[in-house]
């Protein structure tokens, strides 16, 4: 979908307003997240950040990351998605049922649980798009009877022995040295790429000093790639962080630099005012739920071949949570038109941080409940307060 002149340009506003005050936020949330490290490293004399133990963290989030992603999206338009972990579930006992009791190949197994999975976020989508129940409604449904239909199926049990392609896929690596070059790549592609835009944006007028917004998009790519190099250079990258990066990147491309991206953040932003402007706020927003079915289908395979089986009563649970915390944790505004995903992979790291340092410390689960639950309270208040301020200039 190409974009008219005047919606790249606003288009690069919005990418490059990310270093505005809001972009503040974000820096903020990575000096929090450096803090925890340091705390988590000095508590646990240093296993906290040791690259086995951060490789561990990067698997442990990559589930609720996969889901905040979806939920940005559906957020950023004024949705809520309470069905992730239900959804996820379904599509689980789909894959374990086919590949692991019925010996269906494991390519087709996967892409007969993503295609459930489809159906489910299409299925979803026409109740809010076609009926005009809310999604919190339609989803809170969807929560309890897919969750139901999982427990019907497999009458309660778990279904293990999936085939080792598949449980191979969550737990492989790519060797160190092709990862190295893959980040070193990455980095340098991405650094590519934003100095294009600066340097387009200050043509078009956006930007007055290119040069020192390019640092600061310099700084944050060095540490990140450091530490990320770092990690990899233990035992590689996991096949599974590789494939977050992926639909994160994807996910970054459709929000960003297309026009349905464009019509997610004006819905969000101002409803009525998308609509007059000729925006068919029925069909993004159904599509958007499509969307949402496509990571149920990748979030719910890549669970189950995570713990080499599904359990339908208690996989995915508490997943939509864990995925709407990391979501507004990392910026994505509650009354929509905000949200970005690196934000939300941010936020989602945060939240695992604090599991993982507290679980080394052999901290009790219900002190970690108690301090997720005050960090997800302090995320939101100073995302409100930072945005009365805004509106008060």
């Amino acid at each position: 979908m190409t974009m008219s002149k005047s919606e790249e340009l606003q288009a690069g506003q919005r990418r490059l307003g990310s270093f505005s005050l809001a972009s503040l936020r974000d820096y903020m949330l990575l000096v929090i997240l450096a803090a925890i490290w340091c705390f988590f490293y000095v508590a646990t004399d240093g296993i906290f950040l040791m690259p086995r133990n951060l490789v561990l963290l990067a698997l442990q989030t990559s589930i609720v990351s996969l889901a905040a992603i979806s939920a940005v999206m559906l957020i950023v338009t004024r949705n809520f998605d309470l069905s992730v972990g239900s959804a996820v579930a379904l599509v689980g006992v789909v894959v374990a049922l086919l590949s692991g009791q019925y010996d269906v190949q494991p390519i087709i197994a996967v892409a007969a649980a993503i295609l459930v999975g489809l159906l489910m976020g299409a299925w979803q989508g026409f109740w809010v798009t076609r009926i005009g129940v809310s999604s919190f409604i339609v989803t809170l449904a969807g929560m309890l009877y897919f969750r139901g239909l999982s427990m019907i199926v497999t009458n309660g049990a778990t279904i293990a022995s999936l085939p080792r392609p598949l449980t191979r896929f969550a737990t492989a690596f790519l060797p160190p040295l092709p990862s190295i070059l893959l980040v070193i790549a990455t980095a340098g592609g991405f650094l590519l790429l934003r100095w294009w835009e600066i340097r387009r944006a200050h043509q078009l007028g956006v930007v007055a000093k290119p040069q020192s917004l390019f640092v600061k998009t310099l700084i944050p790519v060095i540490v990140a790639t450091g530490i990320t190099l770092f990690i990899v250079s233990w035992q590689g990258m996991p096949w599974l962080v590789l494939l977050v990066a992926f639909c994160a990147l994807a996910a970054e491309l459709v929000m960003r630099r297309t026009r349905y991206g464009a019509q997610l953040y004006a819905i969000g932003g101002n409803p009525e005012a998308a609509r007059l402007a000729g925006i068919n706020i029925k069909r993004v927003i159904f599509w958007n739920f499509v969307i949402a079915g496509l990571a149920y289908g990748i979030t719910g395979v890549a669970l189950t071949a995570r713990v080499g089986g599904a359990v339908a009563g208690s996989a995915g649970l508490f997943l939509e949570l864990d995925a709407i915390a990391a979501a507004i944790i990392g910026g994505t505004a509650l009354s929509g038109g905000r949200g970005r995903i690196l934000g939300a992979l941010v936020g989602a790291l945060l939240m695992g941080s604090l599991n993982n340092g507290m679980s080394l410390m052999n901290v009790a689960p219900f002190f970690q409940d108690t301090v997720r639950g005050a960090v997800l309270l302090l995320a939101v208040a100073l995302d409100h307060l930072s945005r009365s301020r805004a509106r008060s200039k």
